[in-house]
């Protein structure tokens, strides 16, 4: 057996025993039970209305969409911001350095 095949083994059986070892834990054996039946619920209700689920994806899709034309109107703010104050900056600099060497000839 390859180094890679027992490696993956292990991780099976590792993730295995961990799952085994959470359930001792009440509340999480109850979360998993009524996540179960949620899941089989859910299950039934697409199997026996395949549109349902059709119209969940279109919803999720569309939200999807929604969160990534505001994260890139952000990220053009951002940028623009970015551009605005890498314009600035020099001039910034040239302000404080003639400050500064006013100041220093009244010295």
């Amino acid at each position: 057996m390859s180094n890679e095949n027992r490696l993956v083994k292990n991780m099976v059986i590792g993730a295995a025993i961990g799952a085994l070892v959470s359930l001792f834990h009440k509340p999480t054996r109850d979360q998993v039970i009524r996540q179960g039946k949620e899941i089989s619920e859910k299950t039934i209700e697409f199997c026996k209305d395949p549109s349902k689920l059709t119209n969940e994806v279109k919803e999720k899709v569309e939200e999807v969409r929604k969160t990534i034309d505001e994260v890139s109107g952000d990220v053009a703010f951002v940028n623009e911001k970015f551009q605005e104050l890498r314009k600035t900056t020099p001039q910034v600099l040239e302000l404080i350095e003639e400050t500064k060497e006013r100041f220093s000839k009244k010295e």
